[in-house]
Order: structure tokens, then sequence, then C-alpha cells
């Protein structure tokens, strides 16, 4: 469909105070002026109620003033307020013209009350006329005009402001509508990162898939936080290991006391209690020996274990910013590929404005040589429309060459002055492709600015990445698990030598020494029950082995979910890398479509720079709704271009306010402009 909808004539009777006005329109230009309050408004009210039953402001006839009021306000009862609009529909393919003719009218209902003999206004109802028909109901009327052009499309394409002032989320449904929405397999294609994440989604969508992935790493986050917790627990009930050797070696002599003593239960009581003395002293010396030799063991390894810590600051600080400078240029990757393909993108869209405007000077230059070339169409002779011969009538003869000169002199002045038309618009062109020149020599430095930026940023990464290693390389990590042993340690190996020797000169009982029973026999039950101690002690081994098994597996199940954490980081990585992705394709197919406007089609939430869908204009980088109304009049005029095209459609565009506008830019359709000026209502049309 290829259709132009061009408005002829609007005639209004009694609408909002106008009693009887008609306006003849030009098929291109037409300005209607005056003081404010004189009706130019009313013009584009009685367009808008004429179509669709409001006023340009989208209210119904029963909530703006449409009826014409008295010097005291009262509306002037037993009046028809009605709007009759001449249009012609023209089909760009195949050249028809239809001419079409609609009218709406409010009438009232006035009723004499049963029992009064005055009439009373008991409401109004509306008729509808197509072509002079009157058709029966209103959706009749409706559904004639939407066979024109559809409503909604036709209120977007006759009004500036109509599209940009929509909700965000209604412009964003049509600007997609038109470009086309963007496949994941189309973002994917040449990727084989994005590729291989649209094999994952199996049946989910890209935004299901993130949240599994943020559950999942939520989920392996609440388990990593508990392990450090559950290895402090066990730390905290883990008993400090004791010398099991001395232990055991502890345990072999009360054993063999014990046995001495059962064997010597009949000896002589002095004899044992002699012997039992100098093994007791001599057992003490060995205890207290022993537990010098824990002590010296225990802080050897607290010691080592210490250092080991301290040497493996230097690696472990140096492994923390090497990891921050590799997420560092990573970022800076991604804001470079970014502002690069923006800019590119928009060295591409001026060149292609360059483009377009110098096609049109081209055809304005082919105008103006065929404006150029027009001559006035002369005929020499006046001749006899009865007789057939040339006229002998002076009177006639100097009539008719008085015309004929001043038909001459009118068709010189009408081409001379489209052809200062031509070149003021031609001035014009040339002024605006200098201007796309300077703008496509200013977004190349700014490419190279970035470029050169990026350069200097990942030349240093790469100094810090290096100074980094060899500071890992200098300061390699070592265990905090140190491997030392009592013989490692020559004080322990002291006392060592020390307890052998108290232990070889512990004195044997002789089964023929008399001992005093009852002496045996405590000391029999001191000896039983220090050897429960000391069995209980080396029994301490199974808990803390079992402790300490656990505590590996929690470090290990620590390095398998930071491995996962890791993995499901990335992967929520490619997403938003996808999405980035997906949304510049968005954006780069929607601007191609504009000449003035650019749409942002996200933004970034600032409390968790998450990017969701916007759709925000801008003009020149500038916010629509900063911009003055000149910038949103042309702003509404290039969307009304795109639109137009899309649809196969054009129709009259209303500008109000006119006079705020130094230039239009060019458009396809009928333009209409509402100027105040300060001299009485009129209507140019050129």
């Amino acid at each position: 469909m290829n259709k132009q909808v061009i408005i002829k004539r609007l005639t209004l009777v009694n609408f909002k105070g106008l009693r009887n006005v008609a306006i003849d329109f030009s098929d291109n230009v037409t300005t209607i002026s005056g003081r404010n309050g004189t009706g130019k408004t009313t013009i584009k009210d009685a367009f808008s109620w004429l179509l669709w039953g409001k006023n340009s402001e989208g209210d119904t006839d029963s909530k703006f003033g449409i009826k014409t009021n008295d010097a005291d306000g009262n509306f002037i009862p037993n009046l028809e307020h009605g709007v009759t609009g001449v249009f012609e529909i023209i089909d760009k393919e195949t050249g028809a013209v239809e001419t079409v003719e609609l009218r709406r009218v409010l009438v009232e209902e006035w009723k004499v009350p049963n029992g009064e003999t005055k009439r009373v206004l008991k409401g109004h109802h509306t008729d509808f006329f197509y072509n002079g028909v009157p058709l029966k109901t209103k959706a009749e009327y409706e559904a004639r005009i939407n066979a024109i052009i559809p409503e909604a499309v036709f209120k977007i394409i006759t009004d500036p402001y109509y599209f940009l002032t929509l909700h965000w989320k209604a412009q964003r449904e049509m600007l997609l509508q038109i470009a086309g929405n963007v496949s994941e397999e189309e973002v994917a294609r040449g990727s084989e990162r994005f590729a291989l994440l649209l094999a994952q989604l199996t049946g989910k969508s890209l935004e299901d898939y993130k949240r599994e992935v943020a559950a999942k790493k939520a989920k392996v986050n609440e388990q990593l936080e508990k392990i450090p917790t559950a290895i402090n627990a066990i730390t905290q009930v883990t008993p400090e290991a004791p010398d099991y050797e001395a232990l055991e070696k502890e345990k072999a002599a009360l054993e063999v006391e014990l046995t001495q003593i059962d064997e010597s239960v009949a000896s002589e009581a002095e004899a044992n209690r002699i012997a039992y003395e100098k093994a007791s002293k001599t057992q003490a010396e060995i205890n207290a020996k022993r537990t010098q030799q824990q002590k010296l063991l225990f802080e050897a390894k607290d010691k080592a274990r210490s250092e080991a810590y301290k040497k493996n600051e230097a690696y472990n600080k140096a492994e923390r910013e090497l990891r921050q400078v590799e997420s560092d240029q990573t970022n800076e990757e991604r804001r470079y590929n970014a502002e690069r393909s923006r800019l590119q993108g928009d060295i591409k869209r001026t060149e292609e404005n360059k483009s377009r405007y110098k096609a049109q000077q081209d055809e304005l230059r082919e105008k103006w040589y065929s404006v150029s070339a027009e001559e006035f169409a002369d005929t020499s002779n006046l001749v006899c429309p009865l007789f057939k011969h040339v006229c002998a009538d002076r009177e006639a003869l100097e009539k008719y060459e008085a015309d004929r000169e001043a038909a001459r002199n009118k068709f010189y002045e009408d081409k001379q002055a489209r052809l200062d038309n031509i070149n003021k618009t031609g001035t014009q062109l040339t002024q605006t492709i200098e201007e796309q020149d300077a703008e496509i020599a200013r977004l190349q430095g700014l490419l190279a600015e970035t470029e050169e930026k990026h350069k200097t940023e990942v030349s240093g990464f790469a100094e810090k990445r290096e100074q980094l290693k060899k500071t890992m390389d200098a300061n390699p990590r070592v265990s905090t698990e140190p491997n030392i042993k009592g013989e490692d340690i020559p004080e322990w190996v002291t006392l060592q030598s020390e307890i052998e020797t108290l232990s070889a000169g512990l004195p044997k009982q002789d089964s023929t020494t008399a001992t005093n029973t009852s002496v045996l026999r405590k000391r029999k039950a001191e000896i039983t029950a220090r050897l429960d101690e000391v069995k209980q002690k080396l029994n301490i081994r199974a808990t803390i082995e079992t402790n300490e098994k656990r505590i590996k597996e929690l470090k290990a199940e620590a390095e398998t979910l930071a491995q996962e954490k890791a993995n499901l980081q990335t992967e929520e990585t490619t997403i938003d890398d996808f999405v980035t992705a997906q949304m510049n394709e968005v954006e780069r197919r929607v601007n191609a479509l504009f000449s003035r406007v650019q749409f942002k089609m996200y933004r970034t939430q600032i409390e968790d720079a998450k990017q969701v869908p916007d759709c925000i204009c801008y003009i020149d980088g500038v916010k629509y709704s900063d911009k003055n109304a000149a910038g949103k009049v042309n702003a509404g005029l290039d969307v009304i271009n795109t639109l137009c095209a899309f649809h196969g459609v054009s129709a009259p565009i209303f500008v109000d306010n006119a006079e705020s506008i130094n230039e239009f830019i060019p458009v396809n359709s009928q333009l209409v402009k509402l100027v105040v000026t300060t001299e009485d209502f009129k209507v140019n049309n050129f």
C-alpha cells in the first residue's frame, strides 16, 4: 500500500464559535495565522473531531466546548454544530485519485415534557455522512475512516507531538515493529561463545537461564560462606596433639613396672618401697623432660607456621592484584568495543545523511534547469471564433495585446520566483552538507582518540601483569603445614638422651627382694590409674585424625566450590555480553531508520547496574524533553517521515505554534502551519 491523503477543504459550522468558515488547503503547505483566540487551534480541533470525535488534546465533545456561545457566555440553542472535510486520496502506485467528503454533525434533541408547553433540551446525538450519504451508526463511519488509514496510524502521522509523548512502552513496541526484532540466533552468529550459550538454554529463555545461573551462584556462595565456620568449629573442639612417642614409651614402662609389681607381690615390703621410691623419682624426672619435649616441638611448629604465612603475603597480594588487573582489562575492552561501535555507527549514519542531502541537491539542480528552460507560450494573432479569420477589430486587438503582455509578465515573474526559491533551498542544502562533513570529521577525531586511549590502557595493563608475575615468581608460595620432628630440634634430642639414660637407670625389682604387699598394691593402683590416663591420651589420636581428615575434606570442597563459582561468573559475563550485543543491534537497527532523532532502547539501573528496556528520544545528543519547541517539532516530523514510509501512507500534518520554528525539515506529507501573529485570521497557500 502506498497511499497519500490530502485535505482539500474544511468547513466549520457553529463549531467552537466559528459560525461558518471554509478553508481551502494547498497540496503542499498551508499557513493559518492570526492573533491568539482567532481560531487557529480550532481548525486543528475541527480536523481531529471530524475524524475521531475528539479535539486535538484527545477530549471528547462532552468535555470541550464545541457549541457557539452568545456574548454572555451561554450557548446559542437550536443550532447544529458540524464539520465537513473534503479529502483527496491518491494511490501512489497506480495514480488513481479518489475524492471523499466526510461530515460529522452534533444535533440537539429537544422535547416537550408531558403537561408542559415549553421545549426542554434532553440530550444530543451525532449524525455521520460519507460523500453526502447518511450513515446509520458511528461504527460504520469509523470503519470508512479506518479503510482510508487506520486510526492508530492516522493520529501519529498527523501530529508531530503525538508519537513522542506516548508512553515509552508504546513507542518502543512501534519502533521494534518497524526495525524488526533481533533474534538470539542473529546475535550469536559468528561467536562461538554466544553459540555455546544458546545451546545451553535447552528450551529456557535467556532471562530464565540467567536467573538459574544466579540461583546456582547464590547457593555456591552460601556453601562457601559456611565452610570457614565449620572448619573453625572443628578446630576449636580438636585437642592439642600430645607427644605420642613419649606416651608410648611411658605406657611401655608402666606396663613393665606393673608386671614387675605383680611379680613382686610376695616380696618384702621394704625392698619394694625402696625400689618404688627410686623408680618414682626417676620417672618424675622422665615425665618432666617429656613435657619439655612436647613444648619445644609445639613452639617450633608454631614458629615455622607463622614464618610460612609471612612468606606467602607477597605472593598472595600479587595474585589478588593480578586478578584485578585482568578484570580491569576485560572492562576496558568491553567499554572500548562499545564506544568504537557507537562512533562507527554515528559516522555511517552521518555519511548516509550527507549522501541523502547531496541526492536532494542533485534533484534540485535538475529542477532548476527544468524551470529555467520554460518559455512563455505566445500566440501572435487573435482569430475570430465565428469566421475563423484574423480579427480586424482594433479595440479587441488592443485589449488582446494588453492581456497577452500581462500574462507574459506574470509568467516570468512566477518563473523567477520559483528559481529564487530553488536557489534558496540549494543554499540551505549546501550548508547542511558542510555541517555533515564537519560532524564526520569530529566523529572520526573522537574515534582516533578512543583508539589511542585504548592502546595506552592495554599497554599499561600488560606492564602491570608482567610486574606482578615477576613478584609472584620471586616469592613462591610455601606450605603452611611444617613437617618438623623432635629429632630436628637439638634441645629435644638432648632431652631424649637424658630420658633414655634415666630410663636405663630405673631400679629393677628383684623377685627375691622382700616387699611390702600393701605398698606394692597401692603402687599398682597408681600405675594402673596412670596407665589408664596415658591410654586415654593416646586415644585422642583417633579424634584428632578424624577432625583433620574432615578439615581436609572441607578445604577440598571449598576449592571445588570456588572453581564452580568462577565458572558461573564466567557464564554470567557471557550472558551480560550477549544481552549487550543484542541491545546494541536493536538500537542500531532502530536508529538507522531516522535522519535526525536517535533512540536509546535500554537504560542502566542505578541500584544494580542492570540493563533494562526503555525508549528515550534524543535530538543531537539532547533528550527530547529538554529540547525547545523547534527541536521537538522537527523531531516529530522526522518520526512521521519514517512511520509514513513504513506504513506506506501520508496525511496532513498540523503544526501548532509554528511561529517558533525557523526551519522545518523536509516532509513528504501535506503541511498545515498554525502561526500566532498580531494580524487578523488569514490563510496562505504556497
